[in-house]
């Protein structure tokens, strides 16, 4: 009995040891990133791991050319309203796919499933055509609106609403109640953790976009923290410091939002539903 307890309190030191290797992997780049900010361009790339005395130096780098303020409202706008439109709308597009049956739903949902597998840079340039013959290039809207509908996002919570109880809407649909009464006041109560999962993606994947807005914002009123970090960076030299300064500015964010709903993300991703 002895040596079955000395064989399990040896394993579980191994797998504590294993998990806190892995976990100092995991949260070391974050260390190093606000080390960073203390240090010059030089340290940084010596790999100094001691804080210093740059701080004040590297904010007056990062926020001296730039309205850190003005850039992060841009993001947080660009990011929250992409959310808002974008879970509204896909979350009523696959609920359609799921809920309404018809000979060419599937050909359908499989046209969008393949638009996944598209490259963005190949779109890039009818879209921006298209953007420009609206007349809202420079302009939110012009970020918005391409990142608003999500084939990944319709077919994710597609996944979620086939757990749904197709009884619950085919009584709600006896009782009188319109498809929009339903989707609003039945379906979408109980789909929570999905949504919540849908808009922690949606708003990763635009607060940091990159390309696309680099290509349709023409001035500073509107740019977007990633197009900051990519100004840190010229032909010659790299400013970490500033760069390390505007990117820790930019994780606060993705990090309060994530730990404000990873247990939403979390159970969204394993499609349950409460």
């Amino acid at each position: 009995m002895s040596q079955v307890r000395a064989r399990f309190s040896y394993a579980r030191v191994f797998l504590y040891l294993i998990l806190s290797v892995v976990s100092f992997l995991c949260v070391f780049p974050f260390i190093w990133m606000v080390l960073g900010m203390t240090l010059n361009p030089n340290e940084v790339v010596k790999g100094t791991l001691i804080p210093g005395d740059q701080f004040l130096v590297n904010w007056g780098k990062a926020t001296g050319p730039y309205n850190l303020l003005l850039f992060g409202f841009n993001s947080l706008f660009i990011a929250v309203v992409t959310v808002v439109l974008g879970v509204t709308v896909n979350a009523m597009a696959a609920y359609g796919f799921d809920k309404f049956h018809s000979r060419a739903r599937e050909w359908l949902f499989g046209v969008f499933l393949l638009t996944l597998i598209m490259p963005q840079i190949a779109v890039i340039l009818p879209l921006f055509r298209l953007i420009s013959a609206f007349g809202i290039l420079d302009t939110y809207w012009a970020i918005i609106l391409p990142f608003t509908m999500s084939a990944f996002v319709i077919f994710f919570l597609r996944q979620n609403f086939q757990m749904f109880p197709k009884e619950i809407v085919e009584a709600a649909r006896v009782d009188g109640a319109g498809e929009l009464r339903i989707f609003t006041q039945i379906a979408l109560p109980s789909m929570k953790a999905g949504i919540a999962s849908a808009a922690i993606l949606m708003f990763i994947t635009q607060w940091n976009s990159y390309l696309w807005p680099l290509i349709t914002i023409l001035s500073d009123k509107t740019k977007t923290l990633p197009l900051a970090m990519f100004s840190m960076v010229n032909a010659y030299t790299v400013e970490y410091g500033g760069l390390m300064v505007i990117i820790t500015v930019s994780l606060l964010p993705v990090l309060i939002v994530f730990l404000a709903m990873q247990k939403h993300f979390v159970a969204g991703l394993v499609g349950s539903i409460k």
